[in-house]
This record gives C-alpha cells, structure tokens and sequence, in this order.
C-alpha cells in the first residue's frame, strides 16, 4: 500500500550507523514503473564515483562493466526503492554479483508477486498498518516533537488518529495541516468533522482525499509553488537553489519590505516542508505532483511538428526527438527540456526554432542540450526571459546577451570548462544569480570591469577566476549587494607581491556565503580579509600558515568551514581560545594535519564533524564528547587510528553521560 513506509523504513536502515560501517560500497536509485536503463544506471554509479565526462559518453553496456568492476570484492549495500516489475531486477542482477562477503541488496514494491520472484519469502518483510496508539503517538512527534501537548487536545487528537485508518502517511499528511492551525480544541474539532465526513472507502482512496484536504488547506502562493514540482524530473532529486530560482521566475514570490525575493522563496520551501508535503534530505529536497500542460514527445513522430497552447511545457525526451520536431507554441511561457534516453551529447542541436516559436518565454531551461561551441542561435531575440539555463561546449557568450534586459537568472553549463563572460553583461541591472559550470573569466576592457557597471541587484555569482588582487577587487567593486560568491583564485604570471596577494573583501558587508579555490603555485604573501557578515566558508588547495586560521575564525556568525585539500604550514593544531565561537560544522579533507589539540571549549557550537582523507590524522580530540550540541562524527578513508578514536568517543559518552545521542558514521 503506498505511504505505509515503506521508503521511510528501508532509508532509515541505509543511513543507521551501523549499516554504513559495514559496507564498503552504498547505493540507491527509485526505480518506479517507467523507469530507464541507462538513467538507474547513472544513478547508482553517481554514489560510488564521479560521473565525468567519459563516463557519461559510455555505452549501457560499458556502463554495467564499470558498476560490476567497482562491486567486485566490495561489500555492497544497494537499495531499489519502488520496484514494479521483475524487469527492472532482471537489467541489473548481471552487474550484482555475489561474492559471498556479506552484500545486500534493498528493495521496496507494492507487489508482493515481484520481489518474491527475487527473494525467498523468510526475506520479506510485509509491513502492517498502525494501531491507534501508534498514530497518535506518530501524530502527536509530528506536531509536538518531544514536548508535552496541551491535555484539552487529547481525546479530539485520538479521534482525528482513529479517523486515518493506521496509515502513516495520512497521519503526516494531517499533522501538516494541524501544524498550520492553532493548537485550540475548536480548531481540532473543526479538522476532526471533515475527516469524519471523508467517504469511507479503500485505504488509498481516503488517503488521497486528506491529501487533498491538505493541499486545499494550503495558502494559494504555496499551491502554485507546490503544483510546480510536476514540471521537474520525477524521482530525482530536486536542487533546492534552482527550484527557488524557476519559482522567482515564474512570479510566485512578491516582493516584502522586510525579506529579499530569494529569503521569501526559502521560507516557501522550509514551509512545504513543514506542512509535510515535501521530504529534506541531505542535499536537496524531492517532491512530485501532477503538473497541467506536461507533454512527453516520445509519443510523437519526429518528423511532426507539434504546437502546444499550454502555458508551461515540460519535456521529456531524446534530444534527437525533439529538435527534429521542432514543435512551438505561442503561448507557452516556460518550456523545460529533460532529455531521457540518449547518451551524453556529441553533437551540438540547432536552437534557432525556439526563438521563432516560443517568442512569449519567460522561463527556458536547456541546461542538458549541446549547442555547440558558440552561444545558442536566437536566443537573445526572447526579450522576456526572466530564466535562462544553456549547455554545451561553449567558449563564450555574445555581447548580445544584454539584449535580455528582464532576466534574473543565467546558468551556463560550459562542457570545455571555460566561459568567456562579456563586458556588456554588466548593464544587465535586472540579474539576481550568475553561475558558470566549472570556469567563467570577464572579457574586460582595458583591463577593467567597467564604470558603468549596474549588477547592483546580483546576489549570487560563480566561478569566476580572478587573477591578481586588483583584477578582483575591481570586479567584486560592481558587486555592492552580492550574498554568494564562488570563485577561483589564481596566481598571477607577475611575481610581484602586490599582485599574489589575496583580495581585500572586508567590505563586502552583505557577503554571507564564499567559496574559492586557489590555482597555481602556493600563495607565499598577504593575508584574508573577510566581512564579518560571512557565515559559510569554504577553501580550497591552498597554503595556509596557522595566523590565517585565526583571520578566517575572525566573522563571528561564521557557522559553516570547509578546508579542502589545504596544506598548512606545520602539521600539529593547536586552536585557540574564541576563534570560532558560533562553528555548526566543520569539514576537512585531504589535510597534512598529524596531531589536532583542541578541547570542547573551542567548538562549543559544533554540531556535525566530516573527515574524509586525512591519512596523516592520529585521532579526534577525546574532549570533543563535552561538546553538548554536537550530533554527527562523519569518517571516510582516514586512518585505523581515527576510526578508533571516533569509536572511544561514542564509547566515553555512554560511560560520562549515559546518553546515545552521538551518532558516528565511518565509510570505507
């Protein structure tokens, strides 16, 4: 039966501590009732390596040999989410192969009939419906967490359990509503009579019918932005700063005095959350719907062309298909393209149609197409773009760009790894979010970014490179309100010192989350600078003497510190006193540090702790377990020793405070 918990259950026991020391190798795909090959495929291998460039280009076959070399001698846990046919297990049991050393493979299905042709039937595990007690007890987490309720609501809250029949996703799905309302008897009681006027049919009937009691008890903006998850790829994972940007664009958030577009659509999104309809996980967030206008052109022959009067069109098909029929639509505002079945692209598409087509476009996603190393044709006559998202191997973007006076957001997915970004963009006042994948330099003029520079509403920029201190400086002088900078920062061929040293950022007072990666030759001279307002830091492959972690602890809401591949000028760690007072979590990977002295007191915020390659590394301060906020020791490919000390830790607070709060995740 769906929302019986099936996911919940099998995710919770991919994630315990437990099952992830165990096994060498995790991974999961949702594998539903349409489902591709190729797509489960990738999906799996993107949790055991990198899915670069040749890996995409792989044919299916290649593709199984490289899964079933990486499990081979492995200890693997691989979890099937949602399997409706014996199909789907039959494309993948040749790459699962059993080498008698403890592997698993994890699967959920609504049909019994399925996985018993997988399995013997001492395997399964068919899950029951709640008892009263039980969703009450469910309902009551949802609402109040571990906090006591208010005994007025006792008897009307088991009546409103009893009335969703034991299924935990009608409890949810009530808890979101009853969260949205006050915690009074009369506002319970009124939610207690709809559900008792529910017609009582089969369970997934009734559970429809309070899923759809609460999405109409939602506010219309959260509808609309709800509905919208229909447009994006089902059972994927869903990026939490694209889906924010396409609801901007799309006019669902209104400006308030007191919150900027993009805090308004995060309080949407924490929001949705809240109310149950959607699921954080780790990442990203995953929600679907049914979506009005979504058409899928594999159904299509390509040599028609199809016109669509919809006003939003999600497309998911071949590339081939697609530009072969070269559809339009007059009306059509937003158009998003998912290619499904072909492999990665090696030829570029000619999108010269789209502008004569879809001249009404606000909204244009074609981040998965190949136009090709130059700018795709016509695009810059689709005057009305508020959403632009464009790939290929593209050496540089036309001037003409600017022509897209209304847009908000432009995302290029530059396949060669460099972007030239011209001069001209800076008249583009209208642009929020600017992202380059992986490497974006300006076309300057005479060396300057410009004076009449008007990207005074941009809020998020990356990767641009930046040379030399005054090539930065000069451009982030532009910048006045930017909150998100990722950047690379490379050595410059003149050796002066002037020109090596880092750039002053001090006064990029509403900066708040910064990246950079240094390229080159380690920086010998000059010091960080960073405004006090900085609140996620990140670095990376650079040379750090131990007085610039002392600058970098200097913002004092800094909460988030990532140290990739740094080399630091003495191997041993001795942090000092009110250096990161408010630090929540704190990473280092692939670090020369050998011994790390630090106590509680010098983390006292500290929530979530990542280790990943630190070979050198002896052992995690045992003070660490006074740290009271602190939740998750998280190791991967560090030394025996490590492993031991985190251990011993998880040990010395059972023994000191008699709790099991800390959780200690060791990955091989």
């Amino acid at each position: 039966m769906p929302g019986i918990g099936k996911t919940t259950l099998a995710f919770k026991v991919y994630i315990d501590p437990a099952v992830v020391c165990y096994f060498h190798i995790r991974a999961w795909c949702c594998v539903s009732q349409a489902y591709s090959r190729r797509s489960l495929l990738l999906d799996i291998l993107r949790h055991i390596i990198e899915l670069n460039d040749t890996i995409l280009a792989m044919s299916n076959e290649d593709l199984d040999l490289v899964l079933y070399k990486h499990l081979k001698k492995n200890r693997y846990l691989i979890f099937m989410d949602d399997m409706w046919s014996i199909r789907a297990w039959d494309d993948f049991k040749i790459s699962f192969l059993d080498d008698g050393n403890g592997s698993r493979i994890l699967m959920t299905s609504r049909l019994c009939d399925v996985v018993s042709k997988v399995t013997p039937e001492c395997n399964l595990l068919d899950l029951r419906l709640l008892s009263d007690d039980e969703s009450w007890e469910l309902l009551k987490l949802k609402i109040f967490h571990q906090e006591s309720y208010p005994e007025e609501l006792f008897e009307v809250g088991k009546e409103i359990a009893r009335n969703c029949k034991g299924l935990p996703l009608s409890v949810v799905a009530i808890a979101g509503i009853l969260n949205s309302t006050s915690k009074e008897y009369e506002s319970w009681k009124q939610i207690a009579e709809s559900l008792d006027s529910l017609i009582v049919g089969d369970q997934q009937s009734r559970c429809m019918d309070i899923l759809e009691l609460s999405y109409k008890n939602l506010p219309d903006d959260l509808k609309a932005c709800f509905l919208y998850f229909a447009a994006l790829e089902e059972d994927k994972e869903i990026s939490a700063s694209k889906l924010i940007r396409l609801w901007m664009a799309e006019g669902f958030i209104q400006k308030e005095a007191s919150n900027s577009l993009e805090g308004l659509a995060e309080n949407y999104l924490m929001d949705l959350i809240e109310e149950n309809f959607l699921e954080l996980v780790t990442s990203k967030d995953e929600p679907y719907a049914s979506f009005d206008g979504s058409m899928d052109f594999d159904d299509f022959d390509p040599s028609d062309s199809m016109t669509y009067e919809k006003y939003r069109l999600c497309v998911h098909a071949s590339r081939k298909h697609i530009f072969m029929s070269r559809p339009s639509g007059p009306y059509v505002r937003s158009l998003l393209f998912y290619a499904t079945t072909d492999t990665y692209p090696r030829c570029p598409y000619d999108t010269l149609f789209l502008s004569k087509n879809f001249k009404l476009l606000k909204v244009l996603d074609l981040e998965c197409v190949n136009m090709g190393n130059s700018f795709a044709n016509g695009i810059e006559l689709l005057v009305q773009l508020h959403y632009l998202a464009v790939g290929g191997d593209i050496d540089s973007i036309p001037s003409s760009l600017a022509n897209l006076q209304n847009l908000e957001t432009f995302l290029v997915k530059g396949l060669k790894g460099k972007v030239t970004i011209p001069d001209s963009i800076c008249t583009m006042t209208s642009l929020r979010h600017l992202h380059v994948e992986n490497h974006a330099t300006f076309a300057l003029q005479d060396g300057k970014i410009g004076s009449s520079c008007e990207l005074s509403n941009l809020v998020s920029l990356s990767s641009p490179s930046l040379s030399y201190r005054e090539h930065a400086e000069e451009i982030l002088r532009g910048l006045p309100n930017l909150q998100k900078l990722s950047c690379i920062f490379s050595k410059s061929w003149d050796n002066s010192k002037k020109c090596n040293q880092f750039p002053r950022l001090e006064d990029m007072t509403p900066l708040e989350s910064l990246k950079i990666s240094y390229i080159g030759r380690s920086v010998s001279s000059g010091e960080f600078s960073f405004p006090l307002s900085l609140r996620k830091l990140t670095l990376s492959t650079f040379f750090l003497r131990w007085d610039h972690i002392s600058t970098i602890g200097c913002p004092e809401n800094l909460e988030v510190l990532k140290l990739l591949s740094i080399t630091f000028e003495s191997t041993q760690w001795e942090m000092q006193d009110g250096e990161f007072p408010e630090l929540k979590f704190l990473k280092l990977h692939n670090s020369n540090i050998v011994d790390w002295n630090a106590s509680c007191d010098h983390l006292p915020n500290l929530q979530q702790l990542v280790l990943q390659k630190c070979d050198n590394l002896r052992e995690v301060p045992i003070d660490f377990v006074d740290i009271t906020t602190l939740q998750v020791i998280e190791v991967q490919r560090c030394g025996d020793s490590v492993e031991e000390s985190v251990r011993r830790l998880k040990e010395e607070e059972q023994i000191r405070y008699g709790t099991e709060n800390l959780k200690v995740l060791i990955h091989h």
